[in-house]
């Protein structure tokens, strides 16, 4: 949750709820998802609970069947056995056409047989198929004087009952059978009307639970997520999600609002906690800069008579080397005074006013003006074994202070042979840029980490530890504006790579 926050607080915010998986409505996707499994449940049951209700009515109606077969049989051997006791061919089958006339029916069959030595032969038959010989049912009953009741299966479907005909001693067997077939066409119909029922119930169930589950589940579930959503673009600006539905989901859209609400608070004390953090930093820097400014200031008074004193010296050295002849002796020395007279300057203005000199503006050779420092710096070239040069190219004539431009050149060139390794090579090189007057410092060094590019131009921040004071850049930089160009780091595949811009003369004539 808190790497979720922290996403949040830094603008990390999907373009389009496709990014953050939301690519189908969630309360839809439930519900036919409940419908679906709603209607198999409730087909798996109903067919369940229809085919054991069937088999169990089928059965039930089977032993009435078979009850009714042997009452049936009883009575009629009954009578029977009373119109002719000593087994009267004739007699027997007057009976059975007279009984036959009203206990029996379509689905009741009955034949007589009488006992001829171990023989049963038919004498008397409710059916016009006479060609019905006993079966081994018939035998047994008559050999062992008792009922015998079997189940018939298809084709036939039904009940036999084989029972003794006579009183003590038997003379015959009365052999009924009850057909079943009707009681089967009847489990088949009522099997066919169940099923259909039951399927057009459990897809009326699954419409009715896929209605109910969008109303009580969908609404509320695609009401919270669509408010979730919504807080991807931050706490503070997300909408509240509507508490409806069931008690649940309500409960649970009061919790995310409240949760809502402690985040966006949180978002909001943040950015007061930030906000102060920064004054908190923009006042130590003021305070450090105060404090430079005033140390400043009593360096400046200190330096000033010595910096007399060696421009006095140092004007008495170039009439001597005059008088001697040492041309190149001489050049060196005027160009010790011009930096000289250049330091001088920034000590009175900060004396007199606190701050950097106003620029004194006018038409400079960026060219000249970057081999007189090579040459000025000659010697801490020579010191660290590194190498500069001065690269070809057009003249660059720009609108410039020269002064402040050769301590702009300074500090770069200085960095450069600090960073650079004894064998390094520094190339100084000018032209003209998008109009503007252009000056680069390239060195073949180890480069700036991306921590040290984070911090470029920051007052105080400095990469070389004890040794520099973070202020170089940063100085440079607010020179090169005061002038009307700019300062920048130019990214490159190895080294370091400064450019500076400033108007050009034949941009301004």
């Amino acid at each position: 949750m808190s790497v979720e926050i922290e996403r949040l607080a830094q603008g990390s915010v999907p373009a389009r709820l496709d990014d953050i998986g939301v690519r189908e409505r969630p309360s839809m996707a439930l519900a036919r998802r409940l419908a679906i499994l709603t209607a198999i449940l409730a087909l798996v049951l109903v067919l369940g609970a229809t085919e054991i209700s069937l088999s169990w009515s089928e059965r039930s109606r089977l032993e009435d069947f078979r009850d009714d077969a042997m009452a049936l049989a009883n009575t009629l051997s009954a009578l029977l056995t009373d119109i002719a006791p000593t087994g009267n061919p004739d007699s027997l089958a007057q009976g059975l056409e007279d009984e036959a006339l009203q206990r029996l029916g379509p689905s009741r069959k009955a034949w007589i047989y009488l006992a001829s030595g171990s023989m049963l032969t038919l004498v008397a038959s409710s059916d016009t198929v006479l060609d019905h010989p006993a079966d081994d049912a018939d035998a047994l009953a008559f050999a062992r004087r008792a009922m015998i009741v079997r189940r018939l299966d298809a084709p036939l479907s039904g009940w036999h009952v084989a029972t003794p005909l006579g009183r003590g001693r038997p003379f015959g067997v009365l052999d009924i059978t009850v057909s079943t077939r009707k009681l089967e066409a009847w489990a088949r119909v009522e099997r066919q009307r169940a099923y259909l029922a039951a399927v057009i119930s459990a897809l009326l169930l699954a419409l009715g639970v896929a209605l109910l589950t969008r109303k009580w589940v969908g609404r509320p579930l695609e009401s919270l997520g669509q408010a979730m959503a919504g807080a991807h673009g931050g706490a503070a600006g997300a909408p509240p999600a509507p508490e409806i539905g069931p008690h649940e989901f309500r409960m649970l859209a009061s919790r995310y609002n409240e949760l809502r609400e402690a985040l966006a608070q949180r978002e909001r004390e943040s950015q007061s906690r930030a906000a102060l953090l920064t004054l908190q930093e923009r006042a130590r820097g003021l305070d450090r800069l105060a404090l430079l400014q005033e140390t400043a200031v009593s360096f400046a008074h200190e330096i000033g008579t010595p910096l007399n004193t060696l421009n006095g010296h140092l004007q008495l050295l170039r009439d001597d080397l005059l008088a001697l002849r040492q041309p190149k002796a001489v050049e060196r020395v005027r160009l010790l005074l011009t930096q000289v007279d250049r330091v001088a300057g920034i000590v009175r203005a900060g004396l007199d006013r606190g701050r950097w000199p106003q620029p004194y503006v006018r038409t400079t050779d960026l060219r000249e003006l970057a081999e007189r420092m090579l040459r000025f710096l000659e010697p801490s070239f020579v010191d660290a074994g590194v190498q500069a040069e001065l690269r070809p190219g057009s003249p660059a004539q720009a609108i410039c202070d020269p002064a402040q431009v050769e301590q702009i050149l300074l500090n770069l060139l200085k960095n450069a042979i600090e960073a650079l390794e004894p064998g390094g090579l520094v190339i100084v090189s000018t032209g003209i840029r998008n109009g503007q007057a252009c000056l680069e410092v390239e060195d073949d060094g180890p480069g700036l980490d991306l921590e040290a590019q984070a911090n470029l131009f920051r007052p105080f921040t400095t990469t070389k530890g004890a040794g520099g004071s973070g202020l170089g850049l940063a100085v440079s930089r607010r020179l090169a504006r005061g002038l009307g160009g700019d300062l920048e780091h130019v990214p490159s595949s190895a080294g370091t790579r400064w450019r500076l811009t400033l108007p050009s003369a034949g941009v301004a004539a």
